[in-house]
């Protein structure tokens, strides 16, 4: 009998097996992690969940670290989530910028409380945890009720502003990192819930399908990488020359100096009372004085502190070498040191509020890829025109305006470039201080005022020739800011 011979394979199933072995994934992140617990710092005090004691001491007693956070929290009070469109937005699209930022203010805190927590712990620590409870936009919806370590429930008392139906947040609860108990990770090293014990509860895993983690320095590390890690090192050394410098003045204060003037022993009343003399004379108070035994006298020595100023300068230098880990180093300029031009102050000011942007520009980042996604999936339905997704991003905080570099700007291109309405109002929200209403010059209604009676003593004196010329420069100064006003509003 012939042989069979074998089918060749279809084209089709060829080019679907190369598919599937290029859409495997293959290796892991490298992440240095066992048992839920990440060992990628320098230096093992600085692993979690121990590292959280030693950051938290910097963070909160640390006054650069003060400075900084202080700095952080105004700066992010300018701050607002704001909601991308297409060129040409569908009704959808604004109906759906409209609920996104509705719903910031409808979350239990509102974004205020959402960008404190973020500027304030995120850069600090390295990474934050959210827990995000979803809601439906109904003032009749009641949340489901939450129980406690005894099982015993407790009613959430939030309830919607609105009544649309579509599903919002009602809080994004923050979880602090001193109940941090570990990771959870699938087989390639990516973190798929964090693990918290906030005793005397037990623990539990916090899914991240159900949360907003947030990093900062390092998107593959869970645990991101704090700027306090390095300056962990600077405020050790710190320390210790402050310490040092502390033991040098208390020195520096003066020593007692006692001695015998006759032979003979002291009695134990005679060492009592030189005690009690020594007491007297050292301790910070006013009016003190010392009654010696016979045969003793003493007398406060005075040591001259040679290594202040070196070490005052060392401790400036760390203090200044922290802020300039967070690009805040315009802080310390002409304040704790005693150089720094005012062009590097301005400088470094400008550097300092770039980080911050960027640093809300990964935030926000962030948190569009994980509660933007979010809320799109649940609500997409009811958006049946929207022309894509829109991205929510977080302002900048912009910096202050020097008025004199505005006008000599404005002067420059006076005749030059025409200013329309658009750019007063880019003007008036820059600066914060010109008028919001320009009115024209039909729509002014003029007043008529009675003139002012002559004064009636003759005897009152005559204004001398200064006088008056600065009063004719003032009056020339003034029509000439007044026709430049009028003619940029024509134009």
């Amino acid at each position: 009998m012939p042989k069979k011979q074998k089918t060749p394979a279809k084209k089709e199933e060829t080019e679907v097996r190369i598919v599937i072995n290029q859409a495997q994934e293959y290796g892991t992140s490298g992440l240095k992690q066992q048992s839920g617990f990440i060992y990628e710092a320098y230096n093992s005090a600085l692993f979690y969940p121990n590292a959280y004691a030693v950051y938290n001491k910097i963070w909160r007693a640390m006054p650069e670290m003060a400075m900084i956070r202080l700095a952080f929290t105004t700066w992010a009070r300018s701050v607002s989530p704001t909601v991308d469109l297409p060129d040409k937005p569908t009704d959808d699209d604004k109906r759906y910028q409209e609920f996104i930022e509705q719903d910031f203010g409808n979350m239990e805190g509102g974004f205020t409380t959402l960008i404190d927590t973020m500027v304030n712990y995120i850069p600090f620590f390295g990474f934050g945890w959210w827990d995000v409870a979803p809601a439906i936009r109904e003032p009749e919806w009641v949340p489901p009720p939450y129980q406690d370590k005894d099982g015993k429930p407790w009613k959430d008392e939030w309830r919607s502003e609105y009544d649309d139906g579509l599903i919002g947040l009602r809080r994004i609860g923050w979880r602090d990192l001193s109940t941090f108990a570990g990771w959870e990770f699938d087989g390639r090293k990516k973190v798929i819930g964090m693990k918290q014990q906030d005793y005397p509860n037990p623990i539990i895993t916090l899914d991240k399908n159900h949360s907003l983690h947030m990093t900062f320095g390092n998107p593959n590390n869970p645990e991101g990488i704090t700027p306090l890690e390095s300056i962990w090192r600077l405020e050790r050394i710190k320390y210790g020359l402050e310490v040092i410098m502390g033991i040098g003045f208390e020195h520096s204060a003066g020593f007692l100096n006692a001695k015998k003037t006759e032979k003979g022993t002291l009695t134990t009343k005679d060492e009592q009372n030189v005690k009690a003399a020594a007491r007297a004379i050292l301790t910070a108070q006013e009016g003190n004085y010392a009654l010696w035994p016979f045969g003793v006298e003493g007398e406060v020595m005075d040591i001259p502190f040679q290594a202040a100023g070196n070490l005052l300068e060392a401790i400036k230098y760390y203090g200044i070498l922290a802020l300039s880990v967070y690009m805040m180093q315009f802080i310390a300029l002409n304040t704790m040191t005693n150089t720094g031009a005012l062009a590097s102050q301005v400088d470094s000011t400008q550097m300092g509020i770039f980080s911050f942007n960027a640093m809300l520009d990964g935030f926000a980042a962030q948190y569009d890829e994980q509660i933007g996604k979010r809320l799109y999936q649940w609500n997409k339905n009811s958006f049946p025109n929207l022309t894509k997704r829109p991205t929510i991003r977080f302002s900048h905080m912009d910096n202050n305006l020097a008025m004199g570099e505005l006008g000599n700007f404005l002067r420059s291109i006076q005749g030059i470039v025409p200013l329309g309405e658009d750019d007063m109002k880019a003007f008036r929200k820059r600066t914060g201080w010109m008028p919001e209403n320009n009115p024209k010059p039909e729509d002014v209604i003029e007043t008529k005022t009675e003139p002012a009676p002559p004064p009636q003593n003759d005897e009152l004196p005559m204004p001398d020739d200064a006088t008056v010329k600065r009063a004719s420069a003032t009056s020339e100064m003034i029509r000439e800011a007044l026709f430049v006003n009028s003619r940029a509003r024509r134009e």
